[in-house]
């Protein structure tokens, strides 16, 4: 995003960066990419019909020295620019989708006190972000059941005493005993 001049040094949008945002100024900043950025050879890399074509362009980025996988990915960014078109959003099938009117809800997440107060009490916890599969739960008759899936980090440095209060505390806080 920066080699595109979207963003600054910094991270933050450059007027650049707002044009591609905006549906009416994308086409826009689309040119000012195509003209500062790609060099006019690619312009020429076209299909019958006068638009980009992807399989050229990363031929002709292959032979300027890249690889198979950053060719095409390259080359899926100029195609992208060069058409023109604010994309549609995706969906999880791989179908477009309209874009949403409204902005959508703000998400739940723990407020701050309460993410502070657990991190107090677990100062040694770390969190890699893995995930295990998650068997599907049934639901009752009384209404929806909540689930808690609960990963717990402990370092290699922690006692056996450190290990046993943290499943105390687990066993105290998730089953009231």
């Amino acid at each position: 995003m920066r080699r595109l001049g979207l963003i600054d040094e910094e991270g933050s949008l450059t007027e650049r960066g707002q044009k591609w945002r905006v549906d009416g100024t994308y086409a826009a900043a689309c040119d000012e990419i195509i003209d500062e950025i790609y060099p006019a050879e690619l312009s020429s890399l076209t299909d019958d019909e006068g638009k980009p074509d992807k399989a050229s362009v990363k031929t002709w980025l292959q032979h300027k020295g890249l690889g198979d996988s950053n060719a095409s990915n390259m080359a899926s960014t100029y195609v992208m620019i060069a058409e023109r078109q604010v994309p549609e959003a995706p969906t999880t099938n791989g179908q477009a989708k309209p874009r949403p009117k409204v902005a959508p809800a703000p998400s739940s997440k723990a407020s701050p006190s309460r993410s502070a107060a657990a991190s107090e009490r677990l100062p040694a916890a770390e969190s890699t972000g893995h995930r295990e599969p998650v068997a599907p739960i049934q639901g009752t008759a009384n209404g929806p059941e909540v689930r808690l899936d609960i990963q717990i980090h402990i370092p290699a440095t922690a006692t056996a005493d450190q290990i046993d209060q943290i499943f105390a505390s687990m066993a105290k806080h998730l089953y009231k005993n």
